[in-house]
């Protein structure tokens, strides 16, 4: 059996209390919640695809949202980690918006190994392509390749958004 290296370690920088006073501390921390409560409520509005009436109308086909099918592929005590979430956040195509380019892309645990797993968000336009979801899809397989996972791709697509 090989002998194992020792490394030593050391602290780096100084403390924060060096530098900045409790209060300081305080409202640092204060600002930040607030930029990370922006961000979860951002990313619930995503999460959300074109709304509630949408989900409805997946249901009654018989059918699973992307995350709900992502939520089933998962192992149970699987985090998921979406990737690219903000990819059209606030552009327009016409009238309408298309949250995270239609599609989902995460990691998470299948079986016990991390995958890359993508899914057509069938609550946007019945998951349909849009400008931005090739480049999005790309972009997972791209880090998938990178960190050697395999990709578990869940389709559920109507096609283009023809109009663009």
């Amino acid at each position: 059996m090989g002998a194992m290296a020792f490394v030593p370690l050391h602290p780096v920088g100084s403390p924060r209390e060096r530098f900045l006073d409790s209060a300081e501390i305080q409202q640092h921390a204060e600002a930040m919640e607030q930029r990370l409560s922006t961000l979860r409520e951002r990313r619930e509005v995503v999460r959300a695809g074109w709304g509630e009436k949408y989900v409805e109308r997946v249901h009654a086909k018989g059918k699973r949202t992307a995350r709900e099918r992502l939520e089933m592929l998962k192992d149970d005590d699987a985090p998921i980690r979406e990737v690219g979430t903000f990819v059209n956040h606030g552009v327009k195509f016409g009238k309408l918006e298309s949250p995270a380019a239609g599609v989902v892309t995460a990691f998470t645990k299948v079986g016990g190994r991390w995958v890359m797993v993508i899914a057509n968000d069938n609550t946007v336009a019945s998951g349909s392509w849009w400008p931005r979801t090739p480049e999005k899809i790309e972009r997972a397989q791209e880090m998938a390749l990178l960190l050697r996972l395999p990709v578990v791709y869940l389709v559920d697509c109507s096609g283009l958004f023809l109009p663009e």
